[in-house]
């Protein structure tokens, strides 16, 4: 849980889904009171504290939540930290909602940007805010995409070129395609049914699904 927007807990649990009886609630800093605001008590709260008062670390770690604090100066984000913290203690799959909006523009960047850490290349990881969710594929990877008629797909290289993009399910099919990063060719495609698949043979590519009843015509 970052400090960004924050979906409401209906949505959070459905990307969750059946493995709530595992959940590990780790929060980013001020992540701990937004995921209060949902009803999510933090395991573990990791950062620096600066956007936390006393009075509400004490409250937390009244009501059992484990906090580390680090220092304000440091080389990596609250939000890393967090996702370091999941790792360290046994995750393989994580949900990151608040990692875009805020006052930060560069902070929703730098989140996006987290996916591509060497560490997380095993892992099945989602950003998500409620509207989208976005993964990221790397060589060898078949993403599945659930959704509706209408979605959005779009398709964005995190590394300087994303090689071997087919698709399928999407309005405008792509076979062993090359994208580069720069040009925008991968934006704004469309689900043609309820499933499309995304698949990559070299490099990373950030896969974002928007639902069309939530984005932008």
């Amino acid at each position: 849980m970052a400090d960004g927007d924050v979906p409401p807990r209906a949505v959070l649990d459905g990307l969750i889904g059946n493995s709530a009886d595992e959940l590990l609630v780790v929060a980013a800093d001020g992540g701990a009171v937004k995921a209060e605001s949902i009803g999510l008590l933090p395991d573990v709260v990791v950062g620096d504290a600066d956007s936390l008062t006393a009075d509400e670390i004490g409250r937390l770690r009244s009501a059992g939540a484990e906090v580390v604090t680090h220092p304000q100066t440091k080389d990596q984000s609250d939000t890393e930290l967090a996702v370091r913290e999941a790792l360290a203690r046994g995750a393989t799959r994580l949900v990151v909602v608040g990692a875009f909006g805020g006052r930060r523009l560069e902070h929703t960047l730098a989140n996006v940007l987290l996916l591509a850490l060497p560490e997380l290349a095993t892992a099945d990881v989602t950003l998500a805010d409620g509207a989208s969710t976005l993964r990221v594929a790397r060589g060898g990877d078949r993403l599945a995409i659930a959704g509706r008629p209408g979605d959005y797909v779009s398709l964005l290289p995190l590394s300087d070129r994303v090689a071997g993009v087919t698709t399928s399910g999407l309005a405008y099919p792509l076979s062993d395609a090359t994208l580069d990063q720069g040009p925008t060719r991968g934006l704004s495609n469309e689900m043609l049914s309820a499933e499309a698949t995304v698949s990559v043979g070299s490099g990373r590519l950030a896969v974002v699904h928007t639902h069309r009843s939530q984005g932008d015509a």
